[in-house]
């Protein structure tokens, strides 16, 4: 019975015209209508005048206008235009420097097509064969003599033979250099064109949206050296973009922890502490009672292996965030992290 009377319980304040009560009633609206209607005697601007500014009753009740919803309408309007027309300059930025991106590659495609452009070492149209100087030096070298017999005019003219092999042998060096790889020039040139056909179609297959013209281009192997470097420095700078708020982010958390905050997260670890030592020595540990109390921390977690497993998990994720920090930055968080585990200790 007690029960009954205690469910609902009710809080009084003295009234400042700021309380949420019921809204105008057909009575609020009528006595405002027939106020408006006196004045003038004329109905039709009374109901104007009672859409356009509202009603305000005696004890505070407020109905808004259309005036006042059209203000509320166009500072919402204001604000979200702000907020988004941000995020659109950010994307907007992006996308160019993709385009950009995309250009100087294709550009770089044409020029190496059109042999204006410096080959990369790595171009299948490059690998040349290389005929070995050892193997002309002994073929050169090779030349019959006889016992010891050796004069000086024999000498002489075998060094002249020698020279003579030696020349023949690097003019045919030089038409066994190009025809090793068993590719002539024409075929050659017809490779390259497949390969900066098949990276042209890849470019203009790319997604329209950033992130997925981000990711495309992750995997893609530039030809232009140009715009590798340009979206290496670009990925740079989104990482430390990335980092920079996610640092910011933690700081802001740590800084705004309440000492309620501070006693709750001393008495999980507390908690923790006992049900990990418990499973160490082989006992079963209350693992229910620990999430009803704790599970907060812990979203998605049905068992202890599944909590030792998050933990592991989010420290090697916790270590490859701090390993990408700037030092600066690394201290400033690991001296909050050391005066927030301080504060929990003596807490």
């Amino acid at each position: 019975m007690f029960n009954r009377f205690s469910r609902n319980r009710y809080g009084y304040t003295r009234w400042d015209g700021t309380q949420k009560i019921d809204g105008i009633d057909a009575d609020d609206i009528l006595n405002a209508l027939a106020d408006d209607y006196m004045e003038d005697g004329n109905l039709q601007q009374a109901l104007k005048r009672l859409m356009q500014e509202g009603i305000q009753g005696q004890d505070g009740r407020k109905a808004m206008g259309l005036r006042e919803m059209m203000e509320r309408m166009r500072n919402t309007r204001k604000e979200q235009l702000n907020r988004y027309n941000m995020a659109s300059g950010v994307m907007d930025d992006l996308r160019e420097k993709l385009e950009e991106i995309k250009k100087l590659e294709r550009d770089g495609i044409q020029q190496r097509l059109e042999g204006r452009q410096p080959e990369s070492p790595t171009d299948p149209s490059t690998q040349k064969g290389q005929p070995g100087e050892e193997g002309q030096q002994d073929q050169s070298g090779q030349q019959p003599q006889s016992g010891e017999q050796g004069q000086q005019g024999q000498s002489g003219q075998q060094s002249q033979m020698g020279s003579q092999g030696e020349q023949g042998q690097s003019a045919q060096s030089g038409q066994s250099g190009s025809e090793s790889d068993g590719l002539t020039p024409e075929q050659k040139q017809r490779m390259l064109e497949m390969i900066a056909k098949r990276k042209q179609d890849f470019l203009d297959g790319l997604p329209k949206d950033i992130p997925g013209q981000i990711k495309g281009l992750s995997d893609y192997d530039f030809m232009d050296d140009q715009a590798r470097e340009k979206f290496n420095e670009l990925m740079q700078g989104l990482q430390q973009q990335m980092m920079q708020q996610f640092f910011q982010g933690m700081q802001q958390s740590l800084q705004n922890m309440s000492p309620e905050d501070i006693a709750n997260l001393r008495e999980m670890i507390r908690d923790l502490n006992k049900m990990l030592r418990e499973r160490q020595e082989g006992l079963e540990p209350d693992f229910d009672s620990f999430m009803q109390k704790h599970g907060q921390y812990f979203p998605g977690v049905n068992s202890l292996d599944d909590l030792i497993e998050q933990m592991q998990q989010q420290a090697a994720a916790m270590q490859g965030i701090m390993d990408n920090l700037s030092p600066e930055q690394r201290q400033e968080l690991q001296d909050l992290m050391e005066q927030l585990m301080g504060m929990i200790a003596f807490a």
